[in-house]
């Protein structure tokens, strides 16, 4: 028998968000870096003072729907390739040379199916033996390189300048008006620092000192698992934290907590942890610039943000910094955009 309820909550979930939807970050002054001592690691030190321009963040990770359109976008354009360098037919996607994502034929956590030509998005068995639609979850199995890809040809298709040079994939200085990651600053600020709250540095990154199964898809005693998603990975639809859903399907007693962070921005604790555009070096904080820091010139390991689904409190804070190579792709990584402001 169908659960109306949880019926009812799959079509709010598909229909509520909307897609590509930004928030505004003002210029000016933050305290980047860990402010508390009771737990934490030396990279997230020293707290120290940066100014960032203007500039506007994802209100959301990118999602699957997201990412499908985009690929479908340059696939017709003939951008896409095998391993080989051929024409895309299947499995793992690669452009430029590079590892973009997985599909569902090259590993079975990618969310993303191909078949007849068309990149399409899967459904999914969670609680009560529902199908639940992946369009608004976020995309994983996406390395570094497919999100900057990502950033290029979301820019391209709204006539903005393609902020990344995709023979060398650095950045195009100045910072051009297209699409792009966001830097380890830009995203911490996001996160993090409540200006109008008198500068206060968040813990976590949903306006909150604390976390529960109520304010982020995390592991607490067991994963949070909102959907009751009978495979891998447990991810939730972005934007699930918004006071209204159920903290999970399977016990409606516990509602959510609305968890926008500071900048209105939702699932920047848990979920998926975040590329961002900086390589990563352990004490760059002693050596950061003051003014739109954007990591060292170069690296081994590009630095993700915010933690994931299956990690507990103390790894999905604001201030956590982790790393990885640029082609890594688990199903616990994604994205999030970011656009300088033009005012």
């Amino acid at each position: 028998m169908i659960d109306v309820y949880a019926r009812r909550l799959k079509c709010y979930e598909v229909s509520d968000i909307t897609p590509g939807e930004m928030v505004d970050v003002s210029a000016g002054w933050f305290e980047m870096g860990r402010p508390y001592a009771d737990e934490g690691f030396e990279e997230e030190l020293p707290v120290h003072e940066v100014y960032l321009d203007a500039y506007k963040i994802g209100k959301y990770p990118v999602t699957n729907q997201e990412y499908a359109h985009a690929l479908n976008w340059a696939n017709a354009r003939g951008v896409l390739t095998d391993a080989k360098g051929n024409a895309y037919t299947a499995g793992l996607v690669f452009a430029y040379g590079k590892n973009m994502a997985d599909t569902f034929s090259s590993n079975d956590h990618a969310e993303i199916t191909y078949g007849d030509g068309i990149f399409r998005v899967r459904n999914r068995t969670g609680y009560n033996r529902q199908n639940f639609s992946m369009a608004h979850h976020p995309v994983v199995r996406v390395s570094w390189y497919g999100a900057i890809a990502f950033c290029n040809w979301l820019s391209e298709m709204n006539g903005l300048e393609q902020c990344y040079d995709t023979t060398d994939w650095t950045r195009y200085e100045p910072v051009r008006s297209g699409y792009r990651l966001p830097t380890e600053a830009e995203w911490e600020r996001a996160a993090a620092w409540d200006a109008a709250g008198g500068g206060k540095h968040w813990r976590y990154g949903i306006s909150s000192d604390e976390i529960s199964i109520a304010r982020a898809n995390y592991l607490g005693d067991s994963v949070a698992n909102p959907l009751g998603l009978t495979t891998l990975p447990y991810t939730s639809p972005v934007g699930w934290y918004d006071g209204v859903n159920p903290a999970q399907l399977s016990n409606r007693s516990v509602f959510t907590k609305t968890s926008a962070s500071p900048a209105g921005a939702f699932d920047m604790a848990g979920n998926v942890w975040e590329w961002c555009y900086d390589w990563y070096q352990a004490d760059y904080y002693a050596v950061s610039p003051e003014k739109n820091p954007s990591g060292p010139d170069s690296g081994t390991f590009r630095t993700l943000r915010g933690g994931a689904w299956n990690f507990n409190h103390r790894i999905n804070r604001s201030a956590i910094r982790l790393r990885n190579a640029p082609e890594t792709m688990l199903y616990v990584y994604g994205f999030r955009v970011c656009i300088s402001n033009p005012s």
